[in-house]
């Protein structure tokens, strides 16, 4: 045996007396794991898709470098998606069901490693439970936003870099591992932007840690930074050729947006919406892991905890002067997640963090799925109303389209252009609004001077403030609300809109 297999066996026996006094029976996970596997296949193949997925659905059937919000691999593989499997909501979510897969052959690998042979599947299927009773995980790596591949190629991240670094301490610098960490890297950059703060962790525990200023006299670190880096050059070259309109956006234009009079009222969102998507008893294996308070100590952590802290200071510095979303800061939970099962210290505790977790994932596949039950009460949440009866919405816009002819058709914002657009299975649908999105650079105003337009719109960006600006004349012609289990959840205007302007609105 080698002496990094010995290691391996050691620390495996080492923990294994640890792990089977607070693993939960195998009959206790699968009760709990069958009902969280359900609730996901429920949010994976029922739930309509969210109208920022039919957005990036969209990215992916005009390919281009790089895109306006975010970088462009979840584009790309869209792409690769509808080419295997066509235009459909099983394509859509198929990246997010590669990417969970990944991750669980991830956590099954330190499963294995760290809790030995005789309790690896127990250890597996613990954290199993423990990742889907996270709100934030249930529900980011269920849907195709660009935070499914940020957790993949960020745990893929942490997972090499800690086998480096245990490689390190047992005496060998297994730098390919550090190499395969930082192309990792590279690929969540090209995922999302925040995967940043992942880069600036490690960078600030390698400065300030004894261990990791060692590392800095040897070439490979920044080789490997140089690389991440590099992998770069899609979005950089996009953004050359657009005027730089990605970080326009992301540095200058989202900056000052609050929903509230005070930093404080920011934080105070932030946090508690942070502590709900993680869930109680996680985020209490959080402050262990941060602390180094877990049942066992982990390669994941020293650099785990400096991304925790970079990523949550700057996350916490943006509230004092934006409201910020809890998923901002999902870098930092990252290097947790393989070995989040031991930070975890009681059967109870493993109880009431899946108990939780299934009572959370009921409400959001009741929300996503059946019924937004908020609207018994009179409540609105028009992102998820308007995901609702779309192939509804679809009929009746082709219906009107065909009867009057139109040169095109068009919606108030990018959210239902982007629905509709998935619904109808068409790449034609425009977008009319003051707020620039990615329609903006497929859209030609000039193009379409003179033209008479179909026009979807609703309460939320009526037709008197943008439609009427820029048509001669228009006229509505139909209501329609969307119904399920005799309740409204959302209404719709058709208006014919005639002549426009070739201009705005601006």
């Amino acid at each position: 045996m080698d002496s990094q297999a010995e290691i391996r066996s050691d620390t495996a026996r080492g923990n294994a007396a640890k792990v089977a006094g607070i693993l939960p029976s195998m009959r206790w996970l699968f009760a709990m794991l069958v009902p969280l596997a359900a609730f996901k296949g429920a949010q994976v193949f029922i739930a309509p898709p969210t109208a920022d997925e039919a957005y990036y659905w969209l990215w992916g059937q005009h390919l281009a470098l790089s895109y306006y919000d975010h970088p462009p691999l979840a584009a790309w593989l869209q792409r690769l998606s509808a080419e295997l499997f066509g235009w459909n909501l099983f394509a859509l979510r198929a990246a997010p069901l590669a990417s969970f897969a990944g991750c669980l052959w991830i956590l099954w690998f330190w499963a294995k490693r760290l809790a030995g042979q005789e309790h690896a599947m127990r250890a597996f299927l613990a954290g199993t439970v423990a990742w889907l009773s996270m709100p934030m995980l249930m529900r980011f790596q269920s849907i195709a936003h660009q935070d499914h591949l940020l957790v993949f190629f960020g745990i893929a991240t942490a997972h090499f870099w800690a086998l480096f670094l245990s490689g390190h301490e047992a005496g060998r610098r297994a730098w390919r591992y550090y190499y395969a960490g930082c192309i990792a890297l590279g690929l969540a950059g090209l995922s999302k932007y925040n995967a940043v703060f992942i880069g600036l962790g490690f960078a600030a525990w390698a400065l300030f840690s004894a261990r990791g200023r060692r590392l800095l006299a040897s070439p490979h670190p920044w080789i490997g930074a140089a690389i991440a880096v590099a992998m770069q050059a899609p979005v950089i070259a996009w953004n050359v050729e657009q005027g730089w309109p990605s970080f326009r956006y992301n540095l200058d234009e989202r900056i000052g947006y609050s929903n509230f009079d005070s930093p404080a009222g920011n934080l105070g969102i932030f946090l508690y919406s942070s502590l709900l998507m993680l869930s109680p008893v996680m985020a209490v294996g959080l402050a262990r892991f941060v602390t180094g308070g877990g049942l066992i100590r982990t390669s994941f952590e020293s650099v785990g905890r400096a991304v925790f802290t970079v990523s949550t200071l700057i996350t916490i510095a943006l509230c004092l002067s934006n409201t910020v979303l809890h998923y901002w800061n999902l870098p930092a939970y990252l290097f947790l997640l393989p070995a989040a099962v031991f930070y975890l210290r009681s059967r109870m505790e493993f109880t009431l963090h899946a108990l939780y977790g299934i009572l959370m994932a009921i409400w959001f596949v009741g929300m996503h799925a059946i019924y937004p039950v908020y609207k018994v009460n009179g409540g609105d949440l028009r992102d998820n109303d308007i995901s609702f009866g779309l192939d509804e919405i679809a009929a009746i816009v082709e219906e009107e389209e065909a009867r009057l002819g139109a040169d095109m058709v068009m919606t108030t914002d990018y959210r239902t252009a982007s629905l509709l657009s998935f619904a109808a299975k068409r790449l034609d649908i425009e977008k009319i609004g003051r707020r620039r999105d990615q329609f903006d650079f497929w859209f030609d105003p000039s193009a379409h001077k003179g033209q008479n337009a179909l026009v979807l719109v609703d309460d939320y960006l009526p037709e008197q403030e943008l439609v009427t600006e820029v048509f001669e004349k228009v006229t509505p012609i139909r209501e329609f609300t969307i119904r399920r289990h005799g309740l409204d959840i959302h209404t719709y205007r058709l208006v014919w809109a005639e002549n426009y302007s070739g201009s705005g609105p601006h």
